[in-house]
């Protein structure tokens, strides 16, 4: 089990011959990252973008042109598109959005005739170093980049797909609580009405590989005494490995939260599509691009 990200890089270095394609890696953190993970041979890569000022970037900060393949494109939908046709051929196993918007990236990707689309829903799924006090290992949030207001079949989905993240990091059965701003189910709140139901999912065996139980509130979620206290005893309470959020503004809340408020590095994959897909903000630094990119590996790996 994968505790903290030093592991989680040492087990992207084992997997081998991955390829990370990287559409317009343009500015200082897309590039730095890119040449971090290529000198911890994390992935080869291929760039797509204004060659003369990726290589020009590349030499800025310490990196070489020739240990990257670089594609030439007049602008980001040209770049994108580029790694897109790649990883449809299985030329590229994973994809980092560099310095263009998402919505650039992601039209080619959900593309229905020429993308990326499995049939799946695409959820991202953030990963932390847990930050309570009394657990050491990772914790995961979804989804708080993509889908807006999930109903119940879309959030048995994210489930599925973040459960699908922490088993590639050793997490054989991890404990998913769905978040909401009580413990109790109220009909006035139908965030708690969906967890209640995912609940008995799991318990009927229709959402696989792990424990499911909510609703539960935050302080529920990640504190044993604050369980103990309210009679709870389900043990995914107060031990709350994966937070299954019920909307994109709390998830967007939460995980700006952990970077701006404790400072902390975060990681995050879209899981759903044929290949793991990488989407940070373009106010993300190169050490949390750097982490995203492992974590991508490791989801990317057989």
């Amino acid at each position: 089990m994968i505790k903290d990200f030093k592991e989680l890089v040492a087990a992207a270095k084992q997997s081998k011959n991955i390829v990370a394609g990287v559409p317009c890696p343009e500015d200082e953190s897309s590039i730095l990252s890119v040449i971090q993970a290529k000198k911890e041979d994390l992935a080869d890569f291929i760039l797509s973008g204004n060659r003369q000022k990726i290589s020009a970037l590349l030499q800025s900060h310490g990196g070489r042109a020739a240990d990257f393949e670089i594609l030439d494109c007049p602008d980001a939908e040209t770049a994108a598109a580029r790694i897109v046709a790649l990883a449809r051929l299985n030329k590229v196993h994973l994809i980092l959005k560099g310095f263009l918007p998402t919505a650039a990236l992601m039209k080619p990707v959900l593309d229905k005739e020429k993308g990326l689309r499995s049939g799946s829903l695409l959820s991202d799924i953030l990963v932390v170093e847990n930050p309570a006090a009394n657990y050491r290992g990772l914790l995961g949030m979804s989804d708080g980049g993509l889908n807006i207001l999930p109903d119940l079949m879309q959030k048995k989905q994210i489930v599925e797909n973040a459960v699908a993240v922490f088993q590639r990091l050793g997490y054989i059965e991890p404990k998913v609580g769905i978040m909401a701003a009580v413990e109790t189910v109220k009909d006035s709140m139908p965030a708690t009405v969906d967890a209640h139901l995912l609940s008995e999912m799991n318990q009927r065996g229709e959402i696989k590989g792990c424990r499911v139980y909510g609703p539960l509130a935050l302080d529920i979620a990640v504190s044993p005494e604050a369980a103990k206290h309210k009679g709870i005893l389900n043990d995914v309470a107060g031990n709350t490995q994966v937070m299954i959020v019920p909307n994109i503004e709390s998830g967007n809340l939460l995980g700006k939260a952990f970077t701006y408020y404790l400072k902390i590095t975060v990681a995050h994959v879209v899981m759903g599509a044929r290949i793991p897909i990488l989407i940070p903000s373009r106010n993300e630094g190169d050490v949390d691009k750097f982490h995203s990119l492992a974590l991508g590996v490791l989801s990317a790996g057989s």
